[in-house]
């Protein structure tokens, strides 16, 4: 089933109907280069996230850097590309500075393997891909401070889960009741394992509508860490939350629209695969402060956790950042 057209509210309607989904601020604008995107390559999604969050929230570029930028915004976040992509990206660059192509036409015929600013490498798949702080070093700089983040790990640091099916269900209430007020953007960092399958062939319209689609529909087998932008949220008639992801590759869902269940997503932060996950919370400066207040209320720790992947060597988060 397609989604391509249309409000992010009339999709929706299409997909889910009766069921009514609270959306974040700007989503139609966000919908509207999410749209135009195609997938990410393969270690960028943190920082792919955010091609489709920055703009819409007036932030279209930094100095020379162009915001919407798939490579631009992985050297902001200081991503770690696989060690395979590293020689034919240089091969195009070299051909770019010896004049052999323009760099439109580079980017033309070889924008999905050029990275035309500076990014690390790692031969250890567990190293590559983006970190948590560097989606938020990328935010800070990318929006000059006029954006922060919220970090709020699926593990408190003595490794216990401080996301508990209480503590997360308070999370959402405090994300949805301010989504507005706020501008409240949130970023998950999860195991995909712990979510439901979204190809699967019970994944469709009919089968999110059943009563126990969270158990009826298999649960993800793609065996990674991932990151997500938050579309919308709702509760079923019964009382169960869901959520709708932005997922950066677009046969996951519908045209990348994701439904998942929010109890499988606290679970997919907490991760049972060895690594840390978490939920980026994204605000205005001037509300950071109520939004660190308003999680420490709740009983939460915010701070980074380790995806494993490379941090930034030259930036690191603190309140505020």
């Amino acid at each position: 089933m397609s989604i391509a057209h249309g409000s992010v509210a009339a999709r929706l309607a299409r997909l889910l109907p009766g069921e009514a989904v609270t959306l974040v601020a700007e989503v139609d604008r966000m919908a509207d280069r999410f749209d135009r995107l195609s997938n990410q390559r393969p270690a960028t999604c943190g920082a792919y996230a955010l091609s489709y969050l920055l703009e819409p929230l007036g932030f279209a570029r930094q100095g020379d850097l162009d915001l919407t930028d798939e490579d631009a915004l992985a050297h902001l976040a200081a991503v770690a590309i696989e060690a395979y992509e590293v020689a034919p990206s240089e091969q195009v660059a070299r051909r770019v500075a010896a004049g052999e192509l323009s760099e439109a036409d580079a980017l033309r015929d070889f924008g999905s393997v050029w990275y035309r600013y500076p990014v690390r490498s790692s031969s250890d798949p567990a190293q590559s891909g983006t970190s948590p702080a560097g989606v938020a070093r990328a935010i800070a700089v990318g929006s000059g401070g006029a954006l922060a983040t919220v970090p709020v790990p699926g593990r408190a640091a003595d490794g216990r889960p401080q996301l508990t099916p209480d503590t997360w269900d308070a999370l959402l209430d405090l994300v949805e009741s301010h989504l507005a007020e706020w501008s409240i953007h949130a970023i998950f960092n999860y195991e995909s394992d712990q979510l439901l399958k979204p190809e699967s062939s019970e994944y469709q319209s009919g089968g999110l509508l059943r009563p126990d689609a969270t158990d009826a529909i298999p649960r993800d087998d793609w065996g990674v860490g991932h990151f997500a932008g938050l579309a919308g949220m709702w509760r079923r008639p019964w009382g169960e939350r869901w959520l709708v992801l932005f997922d950066t590759y677009k046969e996951r869902g519908f045209d990348g629209y994701q439904p998942q269940p929010a109890e499988l997503m606290r679970r997919a932060l907490v991760r049972e695969d060895g690594r840390g996950g978490g939920m980026l919370l994204v605000l205005p400066r001037d509300f950071v402060d109520a939004g660190l207040a308003a999680v420490a209320a709740l009983g939460l720790e915010a701070g980074m956790w380790d995806n494993l992947s490379l941090d930034p060597d030259d930036w690191a988060w603190e309140p505020g950042r």
